[in-house]
């Protein structure tokens, strides 16, 4: 994600973006760990729990905003961790499924840029962040997860 574009949609709130990036890596570094599709070096997996268990506590961002951000977290993660089981169901509608609720951190970042900047930059940030989930298309997706 581009950080200027971020800086942008939050409005100049760089406690949004370090929030919104730092978020990014964990979610990227857990699902490399639970889909062991990669190497995760141990300083990204120290960092990454490191960030959970003690810098979301510490982070101003999350501070100012404690209850939308914490809620938009949870439903992030069991919208990942359904993800992760319709892709294992071999089912091809729930694995069409998957491939959106996949995109849930995006739903995160866009709570993040309302929080920080209102519906305006918040109505542009959800195309955005969606716009980036569509470097992956549903096609290649179900060829991945079904071998189609």
């Amino acid at each position: 994600m581009d950080r200027n574009k971020l800086l942008n949609l939050c409005c100049g709130n760089t406690a949004a973006v370090n929030f919104i990036q730092r978020f990014w890596a964990f979610v990227e570094t857990w699902d490399d760990l639970v889909d062991k599709d990669k190497d995760v070096p141990a300083a990204d997996i120290n960092a990454a729990m490191l960030w959970a268990l003690f810098g979301i506590q510490d982070d101003p961002f999350y501070r100012a905003f404690p209850v939308p951000m914490r809620v938009a977290m949870q439903h992030c993660i069991a919208a990942w961790q359904t993800a992760n089981d319709f892709e294992r169901s071999g089912d091809r509608a729930l694995v069409e499924q998957a491939y959106f609720l996949r995109c849930a951190p995006y739903d995160v970042f866009a709570v993040a840029v309302l929080m920080a900047g209102g519906p305006g930059p918040h109505l542009e940030a959800v195309a955005y962040f969606r716009s980036l989930g569509a470097a992956d298309s549903l096609e290649a997706y179900l060829k991945e997860h079904l071998g189609d």
